[in-house]
């Protein structure tokens, strides 16, 4: 399919991989992204590899698709880079590329939209003192403190007691956050288990609604208990600075397998917030002319298609997932492109 040209919006690693599957059918792709590397929310990922053994959490399935992509003929990325004004026109969408201010007219066959997630805001649950408490830090601070330093980096702490709360900002209708983000409990469990590798002598608790293990994340569930975190079946009320030690927090909880309201001090507490749409999701929807789910992910007609023939969504932007999910998903989206350039392009 020769001269045949998508355009894809975002450079995370569900972008990429679309991108990676189009040229490998022949089909060239502009792949944009708005920072100025490829990589998207993935680059924070640590390696959680336990005692050597991959946990499975996906992110060494990055730099080799990040590196593929780069040395990949059929494949022109523009970094720093944004779209606006696209417009149907016949069989093609037109579009403005914009880079450091100046703008390029271009065409494309098809568009994908790739443009991912943000991660929940951890002050809006006020409750849990995140960015007033020292001692309480998110997954994605502890991900790329990690990432940054090592695996040794939590060794020399003196942590005693360590907290996991669950469903930081998801799964509440209140906040307009209905949806289950897919990935906290199992980002969680594989923190708390390195963790725990690392640290024998520290005592881990994770307070839940309930555990997402489907598929091979059970096992890591599984062995978690065995290695004796401790899992307390309900959520803080509250998280505040414990009045016995100042460099603790204290967490008031109802115990729902006990049926007690207790309060247990721990040194260091943990977030595990979900994703949610960008916040230039709106926009993005507006300026493709398409539409968005109750929740403001992009509405799609069957997992890929948007409301507009020849626009699909690839990966986060369209629910929430981990990192092998959106390859998937961005493989099936990028499928379903070829199909339609196939049955379009005579």
């Amino acid at each position: 399919m020769p001269n045949t040209s998508v355009v894809i919006i975002g450079g995370g690693i569900s972008g990429v991989a679309a991108a990676l599957n189009l040229a490998q059918r022949g089909v060239a792709v502009d792949l944009v992204e708005r920072e100025p590397r490829l990589g998207g929310n993935t680059l924070d990922v640590c390696c959680k590899a336990v005692n050597g053994q991959c946990q499975h959490c996906g992110g060494c399935l990055v730099a080799e698709r990040l590196r593929a992509v780069c040395a990949e003929p059929l494949v022109t990325v523009h970094l720093s880079s944004t779209i606006t004004n696209i417009q149907p026109a016949g069989d093609t969408f037109s579009y403005q590329l914009v880079t450091a201010n100046v703008k390029q007219a271009k065409s494309a066959r098809a568009v994908i939209a790739a443009t991912g997630f943000d991660h929940i805001d951890a002050r809006t649950k006020g409750p849990y003192g995140y960015g007033a408490l020292s001692m309480v830090i998110t997954g994605e601070d502890m991900e790329r403190r990690l990432r940054a330093e090592g695996q040794s980096v939590y060794d020399c702490a003196v942590l005693r007691d360590v907290a996991f709360i669950q469903c930081v900002g998801s799964r509440d209708e209140h906040a307009n956050r209905g949806w289950c983000s897919q990935v906290c409990c199992r980002y969680a469990v594989r923190l708390a288990r390195l963790l725990g590798a690392r640290s024998p002598q520290t005592n881990i608790t994770i307070f839940k609604m309930d555990i997402q293990t489907a598929g091979r994340d059970s096992q890591a569930f599984a062995l978690a208990q065995q290695e004796g975190i401790r899992f307390i079946c309900g959520l803080p009320a509250v998280v505040r600075r414990s009045e016995k030690d100042s460099a603790k927090a204290a967490l008031l909880f109802d115990d729902i397998n006990t049926g007690q309201f207790r309060t247990n001090e721990f040194d260091l507490v943990v977030l595990a917030t979900g994703i949610e749409p960008r916040s230039d999701a709106l926009q993005l929807a507006e300026t493709l002319g398409v539409e968005r789910n109750r929740f403001g992910f992009l509405a799609s007609q069957d997992g890929a298609a948007l409301s507009i023939p020849g626009i699909f969504a690839a990966g986060c932007c369209q629910s929430p997932r981990s990192i092998s999910e959106s390859i998937v998903h961005a493989t099936a989206a990028a499928e379903a492109c070829y199909r339609y350039l196939q049955e379009h392009t005579q």
